[in-house]
């Protein structure tokens, strides 16, 4: 079709003129925008002072652009000329900061005078006339050259395009939107109302995908691996991490995908609507993942695409490609679960590892897609106490293991409470727990504050639930679990049932695999709180019913971790009569008793002395734990006490064989042989007629006689002792031989059966061996055997102990790999299963021993590393003895010891010492306990 002519075809040519030479400018200024890489522009200006204007770091450089028919005369920028004058002004005093440049572009040549004032020199030194093939140098060489047409100047701006990296625009697109942009900016119009752009913003100007907007948050600067975290790399393509705030998930995936051996990518979804997650993660990894240039990366960003199809091209681009990337999505329980399935559904190369807090849609996520979560069950015992220390904080392994429950080893919750501690409580985390146990600390620690949101988002049943369970630190079973809570809050099965499944939805409440409840740990301090201001005669009954239960759990079995649940809830509810009562068994003192309970009792102690026999035995189990921990200063004083209460007239016969026992204990302790003489004359004649009580008297009696240094007579009472106690048994020495524990058992499980004398035969086996090796006489087997009847009679303390003496037997023979497995097989499973900490600090310190004497230095030396966090928290003298421990591996590794399995004991051998509490007094000292209770003090073995 042909136009009709226009009335005034000169005013056609002056306007085509004007808009050619608007978008001439236009055009130089998007040319800017793309060349602003090269010259370093911070921002680009237009329609301001002068047609653009460049700012760098240096200073502002402004441009005049002039579009003419014919050539340039002088007269065409004289204008331009005067007005740099004024610019440059502005700069020389100071209101404008950097140094001015001045450029004129023009489309023309110049004409000759202009020319030749170019080339003298006429113009300032500070302004240059850039025309079509005039190439610039120094600071102005990058700026785009100046073109003879709007065809030329399009195309330079499409070639510069194509260098454009990940544009979604294919580039004569670019440069007409960028073209626009600037017409938009020249008009003031938004979104440049201000008429700049600035550089930062480019890539959305462009439409660039940017490579990973979000990278992984840097790890911790030094990270902390928690117990037995997963693993990023997994043949599972959907995989989700679940832990509170604060567990550690966003730390532990940038630590994984450090060395992970797939190409990793992280995305934060907390703040993208769930429709429009796919098209944001589209964006954030198709450069990232895809690896590919523009054309690819356009390919699969089609216009008009949604981002569940977009998302599906980059997969079916990886998968072509042969790669499957793991993506990291952060905070997905904030996202709709169907939106999560959707991106799932439509690929097929890419993993998705998916952190979320156990709250919010994570539920509908895990049913919806068929995943189970994988939890984070943050740090060990040997890491919380190596974080603790490396904050200022100490403590020994007992109170580490205190703060990981407490914390639930979470590391924002541990942080928190080790400065609370280093802060408020001169870095005592013994202190700190107390405290937050008690309700009393004065700081409000970060796990508190986090999990109090949790706590109250749930409805008023959950809370008192978590209230209730927050006196068990142990799993309850679920007919344990519906008593309890019907006790307490009068709740029926299917409405416990109920509760319960929302909490452990919600990540609070735990099932383990025999199908044990139990709060989590971190929680439970908030639950704490809760039941403090609920009504007094709830808590009350929660503790009662809980007593109950752990008593009728004990007919099933006797878990050291149910019997410290038990003697802790005594203790809370004041009932200083069971507790004492219970401190009367023998095998209290083998279940592994916290230090704490021993200060709770004397504590209850000293409040109530109205009855004299319950005071009696409380100060006999005080008495007892002195001498297990060395402090006999304080068992005289405890002796003197007694003796007043005897003195009284208010107790009866077996009070008094029991003093008398723990005198000639202590007199023997302190070398007074007449003394010791004296009260065995005075329990012989007071003994009733009964062979178990001359039984016990006799051990003791030997433990009497060892002390004071008469071994041959100590021996020659405890054969009796031992012969006695086989009889009572009805078993024969040579029985024992051989036999499984299981076997033994069947032998002496008969009618009338005392399980007392299970453990005494034991004590006896035990103590043959120390007073053996004193008088350098072979005693191989007594301390194999004592093991077996302290296994049998669930002698937990006993068994780890001389587990560890027959360790140190087969290192004097120079059997290190039998030393070994003694402890790998026989001692530490056994400390492990029953949580004994402070325990497990000797057997590990004599574990890194036994391995250095099989020649595993590196392993040793590990070892013992890892035990140096808790030596600041160790008494000074246990300290020393861990010292000792480091520098003997090193010694052993400087001075190697050939393994042996016969012959006579190396003299360059020397033996791990026990780190335990009670270092004054070692482990194989006979126990000054009455009734046949001993403890052991030598530390020597077979040594002499």
């Amino acid at each position: 079709m042909v136009s009709a002519p226009t009335l005034a075809p000169a005013q056609e040519i002056r306007i085509e003129a004007v808009h050619r030479g608007f978008l001439y400018q236009h055009l130089y200024a998007a040319a800017c925008l793309l060349n602003s890489e090269q010259t370093g522009a911070i921002s680009v200006a237009v329609e301001r002072d002068e047609d653009i204007e460049q700012v760098t770091s240096a200073g502002r450089t402004y441009i005049q652009v002039k579009t003419r028919g014919q050539a340039i005369m002088p007269a065409d920028i004289k204008s331009a000329l005067e007005r740099f004058d004024a610019l440059r002004q502005e700069h020389a005093q100071g209101r404008r900061p950097g140094r001015a440049t001045f450029v004129v572009v023009v489309n023309r040549a110049l004409g000759p005078t202009l020319a030749d004032q170019v080339r003298t020199g006429q113009l300032a030194g500070d302004v240059e006339v850039l025309y079509p093939g005039r190439v610039c140098t120094g600071p102005l060489a990058q700026l785009p050259p100046a073109w003879s047409g709007i065809d030329e100047a399009v195309s330079w701006c499409v070639d510069r395009a194509t260098t454009v990296p990940l544009a979604m625009l294919a580039p004569d697109s670019l440069v007409w939107k960028l073209a626009g942009r600037v017409q938009a900016a020249a008009a003031g119009e938004a979104p440049h109302a201000d008429h700049t752009f600035e550089i930062t913003d480019l890539p959305s100007l462009f439409d660039q995908i940017i490579i990973q907007l979000q990278d992984f948050p840097a790890p911790p600067e030094q990270y902390r691996p928690q117990e037995n975290e997963p693993q990023i790399d997994s043949n599972s393509r959907v995989r989700i991490l679940s832990g509170f705030s604060g567990a550690g998930k966003t730390a532990w995936a940038s630590q994984a995908a450090t060395f992970s051996s797939h190409n990793c990518a992280y995305f934060d979804c907390s703040e993208t609507p769930g429709e429009a997650l796919a098209l944001s993660l589209v964006r954030e990894l198709a450069a990232k993942l895809a690896g590919a240039g523009s054309d690819a990366v356009r390919k699969i960003l089609l216009p008009g695409a949604t981002g569940v199809e977009s998302l599906r091209q980059l997969d079916i681009y990886l998968k072509s490609s042969g790669l499957s990337p793991i993506v990291v999505l952060d905070n997905v329980h904030r996202i709709s679960a169907e939106s999560i399935k959707r991106m799932v559904d439509v690929t097929s190369a890419l993993r998705f590892m998916l952190l979320a807090q156990p709250l919010g849609t994570l539920p509908e996520i895990e049913a919806l897609l068929g995943l189970r979560r994988e939890p984070l069950n943050g740090w060990g015992v040997d890491t919380v106490a190596a974080a603790a220390v490396e904050w200022e904080c100490r403590g020994d392994a007992a109170t580490m293991g205190r703060l990981k429950t407490l914390t639930g080893g979470l590391p924002l919750f541990v942080r928190s409470a080790a400065t609370i501690a280093r802060e408020d409580y001169d870095g005592r985390i013994d202190q700190m727990c107390n405290a937050v146990d008690a309700l009393t600390n004065l700081t409000q620690t970060a796990q508190e504050v986090i999990l109090a949101k949790v706590f109250d988002a749930f409805p008023l049943a959950a809370r008192q639930m978590i209230a209730v369970l927050s006196l068990s630190d142990i799993g309850l079973l679920p007919a344990e679990a519906n008593k309890l809570l019907e006790a307490a809050l009068g709740m029926d099965v299917q409405a416990v049932a109920g509760v319960i499944r929302t909490l452990r939805a919600a990540g609070v409440v735990e099932v383990y695999g025999n199908k044990e409840i139990r709060l989590h740990d971190a929680i439970r301090v908030v639950g704490s709180q809760h039941l403090s201001g609920m009504p007094a005669g709830v808590a009350s009954l929660a503790r009662n019913s809980l007593k109950e239960l752990m008593v009728e759990s004990f007919e099933r079995s006797r878990t050291t971790a149910r019997f410290s649940q038990y003697t802790r809830l005594l203790l809370a509810s004041g009932d200083v009569k069971t507790l004492v009562e219970l401190i009367r068994e023998e095998m209290f003192h083998e279940m592994g008793v916290a230090a704490e309970i021993w200060h709770g009792l004397e504590g209850l102690v000293a409040k109530d002395a109205s009855d004299p026999e319950q005071q009696y035995w409380a100060l006999d189990g005080l008495a007892f734990s002195d001498m297990k921990l060395g402090h006999m200063d304080r068992v005289a004083r405890r002796l003197d006490a007694m003796g007043r209460l005897i003195d009284s007239g208010a107790l009866g016969e077996e009070e008094i064989l029991s003093f008398l026992m723990k005198r000639m204990l202590l007199l023997s302790h302190l070398g007074d042989e007449n003394g010791v003489q004296r009260t065995i004359s005075d329990l012989d004649s007071r003994l009733p007629d009964k062979p178990v009580y001359r039984r016990v008297f006799l051990y003791n009696a030997a433990a009497a006689f060892y002390d004071l240094g008469d071994y041959k007579k100590a021996m020659r009472v405890l054969e009796q002792v031992i012969d006695d106690t086989f009889a009572a048994l009805g078993i024969r020495r040579d029985q024992v031989f051989r036999a499984k524990n299981a076997e033994l058992w069947a032998l002496i499980n008969k009618p009338g059966l005392d399980q007392g004398d299970i453990k005494r035969l034991a004590d006896a086996l035990e103590f043959k061996a120390i007073v053996a090796g004193k008088l350098h006489v072979l005693a191989p087997f007594e301390r194999i055997h004592a093991m077996k009847f302290y296994a049998i009679a669930g002698a937990i303390d006993s068994l780890i102990r001389v587990g560890q003496d027959l360790a140190d037997e087969f290192i004097v023979r120079q059997d290190f790999v039998t030393a070994r497995e003694v402890l790998e097989q026989h001692v530490m499973p056994v400390v492990v299963g029953n949580q004994l900490l402070n325990r497990h600090l000797d057997v590990r310190a004599q574990y890194a021993v036994v391995l250095a004497y099989c020649g595993l230095y590196s392993e040793a030396e590990r070892e013992m590393e890892r035990l140096q966090v808790y030596a600041a928290g160790l008494a000074p003298q246990a300290r020393l003895v861990l010292m000792r421990q480091r520098e003997l591996v090193a010694e052993i590794k400087a001075n190697p010891i050939p393994q042996r399995r016969q012959g006579g004991r190396n003299p360059a051998i020397q033996k791990s010492t026990p780190i335990s509490s009670g270092v004054k007094i070692g482990r194989n000292d006979p126990c000054s306990c009455g009734s046949g209770k001993k403890f052991k003090k030598c530390g020597c073995g077979l040594v002499g």
